[in-house]
């Protein structure tokens, strides 16, 4: 494995723990959809089944209705039609002149034509268990027959018990052609304006009786039985339920909600429209089968009329019915419930086991990293301190050669001042035997004037500036080697110290003529201290600026300033070359630190003039730079240095 720079195993595992669990909470989420849907489609399934079994059933049993209802009228008909009509319309004409029928028709009524019907009603009654009741109503509407049917058993209502039923619907409603059924709206059924119970759920078959007593037909299909076996169809997890069209409960889960717009017809708490006004729009515009989800639920919607092949009669519109399959909300919530909390469970279990799968190949990583990595950190440290102990022992062999310089130097200032001091006499005697030598010259020639002695008197002179020359030479070695090899402190003055190091310089400034060293220093700065050291830290700075600021053929100058403040001497020594990196500055006054080590500096150079200035004489060193511009090195020394030892 390959780590990040600056990745830890905690954001390492962090990023993975993330991908996993991202992953995770997509394929729980995907495997949740899946399922779901799945679940969905299944109650789908189960609630078309259910819708059309039951819508199935309903309207075989409607058909079925239609036929009978005209069956019943042919078979009347048919049964009227076989008496003789001219001789029992007296009679029938005679045994309802109380019901203020016209003359014409009441002169062909048969005379048993009631006992005739009733029969035929009683026989029809027997035919079917859906029927509760068949009626033969007047067109005034006042019940002229009725025979009840209960379990099978048909009985006749007195006539003392028949009602007038002009203000019903179906009794408006009738149609005009005596071939057309009219099948009424689904009610419950009212006897003398009240309701019958146990309820008794009906529809009506209505047609037209014409011809020589004419009437209307009514026959009342009880369909407590046919909705007893259609909430059958029902299941634990699927509920059927029927809407009419003003959305009241016809049949209902909650059985206390059933013929609400009936029984309560001005309170809404009994109609879907409060409980469920998003399902009630859809209902208002579904066309066939429509399913929704809403509420926690699946709702499957089915608009079903009571008569399919019906029509507008005299303005009234075939009433139809919602056969409604919900999914039981409580046992899906506790399948989605379940599904959730096992996905979850599977999910949690899958995460945990990748997640410590992902922990202990990361920790075993990162150990192995931390490993190699350690031994790494062993090898390099291993590889510094040998270059540590090479560099030691490099600085300790150019100390050692440093020192036998030193030694060199300081053997060969000795044999310089010794060598000095023996030419300095001879010399001094020569100028003294010159001096003599011209006062004779200058005698003779202005006793015997010659050109011969005025060339002698020329070249005695030539030879006596040369030999001063020689003298001051030599004075300025002597007095160089002395103060440097001299341990003491010593009283001098200044400016003498920087004419001898400067005078030593011009061999060296005649080979850099582009080079100028300028210096500015008064004759009054007197001292208590070592003028050699002042020698040595001046050659040194000159040196370095020599060999460090300017190149072969650069240009430039560099300037020796001097001045007094106080019991202090403030020396400048500046040059106008190539200045100083900010890195190669915070380390020049380090030993052994030099850019020049291919030329062979031992970089003790300016180590030495800061333990000097420091430590030897109690001062102070600065260093200012700027890459372009210069260097410039400020020394502050005190004018009376006191007697301190220095360890170097």
């Amino acid at each position: 494995m390959i780590f990040g720079k600056g990745m830890s195993q905690k954001s390492l595992l962090f990023m993975y723990l993330s991908g996993i669990l991202v992953f995770t909470i997509l394929f729980s989420w995907g495997s949740y959809r899946f399922f779901l849907d799945n679940k969905i489609s299944q109650l789908a399934w189960n609630e078309s089944e259910v819708l059309s079994r039951s819508a199935s059933v309903f309207s075989r049993e409607m058909g079925h209705i239609k036929r009978v209802t005209l069956l019943l009228r042919n078979s009347i008909n048919a049964r009227l039609s076989a008496q003789n009509t001219a001789s029992q319309t007296v009679a029938s004409q005679n045994s309802m002149s109380q019901n203020s029928a016209s003359s014409q028709t009441e002169a062909i009524i048969p005379d048993d034509w009631e006992t005739q019907v009733a029969d035929e009603f009683n026989q029809f009654a027997r035919t079917s268990k859906l029927i509760s009741q068949v009626r033969w109503i007047m067109p005034n509407g006042q019940e002229h027959i009725r025979v009840n049917s209960q379990a099978g058993v048909s009985t006749r209502v007195p006539d003392d018990q028949l009602q007038n039923k002009s203000d019903r619907h179906y009794v408006k409603n009738v149609p005009d052609n005596s071939n057309d059924v009219f099948i009424s709206s689904l009610d419950l059924n009212i006897e003398n304006k009240e309701i019958v119970r146990p309820f008794q759920p009906t529809v009506r078959g209505v047609v037209r009786v014409d011809g020589n007593l004419p009437g209307i037909l009514v026959v009342n299909y009880d369909l407590t039985k046919l909705f007893e076996l259609v909430r059958t169809f029902g299941s634990e997890g699927v509920y059927l339920e029927i809407i009419d069209t003003n959305g009241n409960w016809v049949l209902a889960a909650d059985r206390s909600l059933e013929w609400g717009g009936i029984l309560h017809s001005d309170d809404l708490s009994f109609n879907i429209k409060t409980h469920f006004p998003a399902i009630w729009r859809e209902m208002n515009t579904a066309d066939g089968l429509e399913r929704i989800f809403d509420d926690g639920r699946l709702w499957s919607l089915l608009k079903l009329h009571i008569d399919e092949e019906g029509i507008d009669v005299k303005g009234f519109q075939t009433p139809s019915l919602y056969f409604i399959a919900r999914s039981n909300s409580e046992v899906f919530s506790a399948w989605r419930v379940k599904l959730i909390l096992t996905i979850v469970g599977i999910a949690s279990i899958f995460f945990t086991l990748i997640a410590w799968l992902i922990w202990r190949q990361t920790t075993a990583q990162f150990e192995t990293y931390r490993l190699l990595k350690l031994v790494q950190q062993e090898k390099n440290q291993a590889e510094q301190v040998n270059r540590k102990l090479n560099l030691t022992n490099k600085r300790l062999v150019d100390l050692q050669d440093e020192l036998v310089e030193s030694s060199k130097l300081s053997s060969l200032g000795l044999m310089v001042a010794g060598l000095a001091h023996e030419m300095h006499t001879p010399l001094g005697g020569v100028r003294m035997a010159l001096s003599s030598c011209k006062i004779w010259l200058d005698k003779e020639i202005k006793q015997h004037p010659s050109d011969g002695l005025e060339k002698m008197d020329s070249s005695l002179l030539i030879a006596e500036k040369n030999l001063v020359r020689a003298l001051d030479v030599v004075s300025s070695f002597k007095r160089i080697v002395s103060d440097r090899t001299a341990q003491d402190m010593q009283a001098f003055f200044f400016h003498n110290v920087v004419n001898d190091i400067l005078f030593t310089y011009k061999p060296v400034l005649k080979k850099r003529a582009d080079i100028h060293i300028e210096s500015e220093c008064p004759e009054d700065i007197d001292m208590l201290g070592y003028p050699g050291v002042i020698s040595q830290i001046i050659q040194n700075l000159v040196d370095n600026a020599l060999d460090h600021a300017f190149q072969r053929l650069d240009k430039g100058v560099i300037a020796l300033t001097a001045k007094k403040e106080q019991d202090h001497l403030i020396l400048v020594i500046s040059d106008n070359g190539r200045g100083l990196s900010p890195e190669i500055k915070m380390h020049i006054f380090e030993p052994f630190f030099t850019t020049g080590r291919t030329k062979q500096h031992t970089g003790l150079g300016l180590h030495l003039v800061s333990q000097w200035v420091n430590k030897l004489m109690n001062g102070r060193i600065e260093v200012t730079s700027e890459l372009g511009v210069g260097t410039t090195f400020t020394l502050t020394i005190p004018l009376y240095v006191a007697d301190v030892e220095m360890d170097v």
